[in-house]
């Protein structure tokens, strides 16, 4: 315990610091960089601003980022180790009487931090951004004659029609009985002028239609009540199913109850599950990572061949990102349950690391 609250300590997480946001923000240039030219070729048959791709690529970097703050963290340490047993300073701690695993403690504390702030802090402002580039893309690439919103007052749709644009909004839904409840269509001329109302208590979705049931028709301060009325619309229930927003939109503390919204409305919420619960292995990725990066440093410190260390590591390090992107393809297919896939990696990293420790102390 006096390890962590000693100057010793407090050197050693200053230089791993130091190494994390060098490491980061290296990453982070080059990022931005490749991104610009992808998205310039992107819109070589569009007319975009250059000023517009700049925007969409620093919009779209702390989510790029986010997911490869683990392989961040990993050569954050590395460096920081190397530097460590370059200069012989394992060598100095060692002889202080400070084990390993007092001196990964003291690290894993700082990485602890690092993800309870990136979860509590930035993870909001990333959601937020995220979603600004989901909106300029859409408008770019895609234009659709729709857009669908899932929020916390219900389903929000906007169906752009040759002669009008309709917003229409439903307080309770449920895709799979293809049903809504509560549905108003809020009618508008091209030029934004308010022509009708439509309220329904409820709706179905069949056939491009809506077959509605207890209706009140408002326009030109006229009302009309129906116990059965069809509206026409080019929406269908695929195009629902399929514009659900991002993962990335949503931020962690809103996750929870978007999955309990889609999925008492029928919708597949996999992949909201798998992100939610991957922020939190996150951090123990990156625990696993740094006793990897030590474990590695420890044939550094004997045969001084950190060319081969480095490039060793990399090829780990490129093994364990790919065994981590299958294990969440399994959890999102629910071919095993999504709170495994997402803690496999790190529980998988974290044990190499320990093996790799042992196996080279015997040597």
């Amino acid at each position: 315990m006096w390890y962590l609250i000693s100057t010793l300590n407090r050197y050693v997480s200053r230089t791993f610091l130091f190494w994390f946001f060098l490491v980061f923000f290296t990453v982070a240039l080059i990022i931005s960089f490749f991104e610009v030219v992808d998205l310039t070729k992107r819109t070589m048959q569009h007319d975009v601003p250059f000023s517009i791709l700049f925007q969409i690529a620093f919009l779209k970097l702390p989510k790029i980022l986010d997911s490869l703050l683990p392989s961040i963290t990993f050569f954050a340490a590395l460096g920081c180790f190397l530097r460590l047993a370059q200069s012989q300073n394992f060598v100095v701690i060692s002889s202080f009487g400070v084990s390993r695993l007092q001196f990964l403690s003291g690290i894993s504390i700082v990485v602890v931090v690092l993800g309870v702030l990136n979860i509590v802090v930035l993870d909001p402002i990333r959601a937020v951004l995220f979603g600004r580039v989901v909106v300029l893309e859409e408008k770019i690439f895609q234009k659709k004659p729709y857009s669908v919103s899932f929020t916390d007052t219900g389903l929000w749709l906007k169906e752009n029609l040759p002669s009008s644009q309709n917003i229409i909004h439903a307080r309770h839904f449920n895709v799979t009985q293809k049903q809504f409840r509560n549905l108003i269509i809020f009618e508008f001329s091209k030029n934004g002028e308010f022509l009708r109302r439509v309220d329904a208590e409820v709706a179905e979705l069949i056939t491009a239609h809506w077959h509605m049931h207890n209706v009140n028709i408002i326009s030109n301060h006229r009302q009309e009540n129906l116990q059965i009325h069809t509206e026409p619309t080019t929406i269908t229930m695929e195009q629902i199913q399929q514009s659900t927003a991002p993962p990335e939109t949503i931020s962690f503390f809103q996750t929870p109850a978007f999955i309990k919204m889609l999925e008492d409305a029928g919708l597949n919420a996999s992949a909201y599950s798998m992100l939610w619960h991957q922020q939190i292995a996150k951090i123990g990725m990156m625990i696993g990572l740094i006793f990897l990066a030590a474990s590695f440093c420890l044939v550094s410190t004997r045969n001084k061949s950190f060319s081969i260390i480095f490039g060793i590591s990399i090829s780990f390090s490129f093994l364990m990102h790919f065994f981590e992107q299958i294990v969440h393809a399994f959890g999102i297919a629910h071919r095993i349950p999504i709170i495994a896939a997402a803690w496999i990696p790190p529980i998988v990293t974290f044990i190499s690391a320990y093996w790799l420790t042992i196996l080279l102390d015997d040597r």
